[in-house]
């Protein structure tokens, strides 16, 4: 970490740079269809933290942001095309994302988490391709669900 313990975050070209100021609210490998598309992974991994704890360092006009849906916007870089961000616009969302927390893709990090993940949501959508063997819960959607592994 830096800049008095915020963590910092860029994209692949570095015309977008942004902090964020710890705690983060949670980390979690997302294997959604949605986060697969965005990020061309099988995984994204994500945090958050109150949109009053992130901040711009560089390139805010660098950023675009495409809207998925009627509630959420992805934000990338216009130069590079870094998939970086994710943030609720609206409420009504099935999924819930909280309008006051920007989402950030923890492989844009370029300093260490403040935590380690602690789930894998949206598992029933993982691709069959890759394995998992690791202790973390498993969940259905963004839920406190479980799914049973085969």
């Amino acid at each position: 970490m830096s800049d008095g313990g915020s963590i910092r975050g860029r994209c692949l070209c570095g015309a977008v740079e942004f902090v964020l100021q710890p705690p983060t609210d949670f980390v979690a490998h997302c294997h959604c269809r949605s986060c697969r598309l965005a990020h061309g992974s099988p995984v994204t991994t994500w945090t958050s933290v109150p949109r009053d704890r992130f901040r711009f360092v560089k390139g805010r006009d660098a950023v675009n942001w495409y809207r998925s849906s009627r509630w959420i916007e992805w934000g990338f870089c216009s130069a590079c095309g870094s998939s970086m961000l994710y943030r609720a616009v609206e409420e009504g969302h099935h999924e819930a994302p909280r309008l006051d927390a920007m989402y950030v893709a923890v492989g844009s990090l370029i300093d260490p988490i403040d935590r380690p993940a602690r789930t894998h949501v949206s598992f029933e959508e993982r691709v069959d391709w890759l394995a998992y063997n690791d202790d973390l819960p498993k969940l259905l959607g963004k839920t406190d669900r479980r799914i049973d592994e085969p």
